[in-house]
């Protein structure tokens, strides 16, 4: 086996050693992991190993890594949880992408309630603002989906659940990019639209179940879609 496999094997290896006891809180936030000299020693491994598990650590968002200081187990972060889910929609293989849209659509419905309850004028405003240009940009795909993208994750912001917020800032831009990019010639514009003005029209009128309704039933369209380009 090439010398480089070998040290990724085993340096991937060290990581989900190092990522359970972080996990099963032996290395609490905040404390500094010991010495690539000392992680050497303790894994009988390369200082190259250790390196790359560090880095693999860094990139999971368990570490930070301050310059001269050595790395510490990151506090708990948003940002880390959004840029794992990215990661992972943007390789999920296609015959996995059913189970992101189910997802997409367990959360997108609970924001849409959230937001017919907790929406601001400002939130309102701005989503009749994107679905003014919807209307303006239609016909022209990477516009649309630029303006479908920020609807969906307008009504996120508005539901007034952060965590929400992130996990579908990290699976919307794939999941609509998907959609739009396998979608037919013919005019799929104007019903997405209408699904829209629907969900905005609810949100609107502070009605959670009639909000969450009407964006489940625009998000099963396009997982319909999905299923019969599959099959």
């Amino acid at each position: 086996m090439p010398h480089h496999r070998i040290v990724q094997r085993r340096s991937g290896q060290i990581a989900g050693e190092l990522e359970q006891e972080i996990l099963a809180g032996k290395l609490p936030p905040g404390e500094r992991l010991p010495s690539e000299e000392k992680l050497c020693e303790q894994f009988g491994v390369s200082r190259t190993v250790i390196r790359e598990a560090i880095q693999q650590l860094r990139g999971r968002g368990l570490l930070r890594t301050l310059k001269g200081s050595g790395s510490y187990i990151a506090d708990p972060s948003l940002d880390s949880l959004g840029s794992a889910v990215e990661s992972y929609s943007v390789l999920a293989e296609e015959s996995d992408f059913l189970e992101l849209i189910d997802f997409r659509i367990l959360i997108e419905t609970e924001c849409a309630r959230l937001a017919a309850l907790h929406a601001g004028e400002q939130v309102i405003r701005e989503l009749q603002r994107i679905l003014e240009t919807m209307e303006k940009v239609s016909g022209t795909r990477s516009k649309f989906s630029k303006a479908d993208i920020a609807f969906h994750l307008t009504i996120a912001r508005g539901s007034g659940n952060s965590i929400y917020s992130i996990l579908l800032g990290a699976l919307e831009r794939r999941c609509i990019e998907f959609a739009q990019v396998n979608r037919g010639d013919g005019d799929w514009y104007t019903p997405v639209i209408d699904g829209h003005r629907l969900i905005l029209e609810a949100i609107e009128a502070g009605l959670p179940d009639k909000a969450a309704e009407a964006m489940r039933k625009h998000l099963l369209s396009s997982r319909r879609h999905f299923v019969d380009m599959d099959r």
